[in-house]
């Protein structure tokens, strides 16, 4: 399968949203008390704040001329607290694929495009967050060579 990878444009909107969707979705079902389900995930706004800008991206997979997948990438700075060691990181937002279009490579490109995004920019380290209820994207990650850096715990209190 040929896969492309380039950054987003405007009108790539709509196929980001539905790609972004299908996730929602399957994060609504699991965990319906964080999750909402919405028409539309990502907002304009929000889509267009990544657009020409450096430290900010939306890179899509496309095959056969269809947008297929989604990486919304962003660098960080840590907090400047004095424990912590100041460093300048990428922050993976979003890495989706369209559902009919999974376990074909389209996610393996799309980090390793995320992972060249990043060190052009002279980020320290790729971070993300996965939930924990999601085996097969934690599955994933650390097939490609990620770790596990810190875990949330919760406890509910509504009884």
């Amino acid at each position: 399968m040929d896969i492309s990878i380039r950054t987003a444009q405007l009108d790539d909107y709509e196929a980001v949203n539905t790609i972004i969707y299908a996730g929602q979705e399957e994060h609504a079902d699991a965990l319906p008390d964080r999750f909402a389900r919405l028409d539309r995930v990502v907002a304009m706004g929000w889509y267009r704040s990544f657009a020409d800008q450096h430290n900010k991206a939306i890179l899509v997979a496309e095959t056969q001329g269809r947008v297929v997948g989604v990486a919304m990438l962003e660098m960080k700075k840590s907090p400047s607290y004095e424990a912590l060691v100041p460093r300048t990181y990428a922050y993976l937002n979003e890495l989706a694929v369209s559902p009919d279009a999974q376990r074909q490579g389209i996610g393996t490109a799309l980090y390793k495009s995320s992972v060249s995004w990043a060190q052009e920019r002279g980020a320290s380290t790729l971070e993300l967050n996965v939930w924990e209820f999601n085996e097969r994207a934690i599955a994933f990650y650390q097939s490609l060579g990620m770790l596990t850096l810190n875990r949330t715990m919760s406890m509910n209190l509504s009884l």
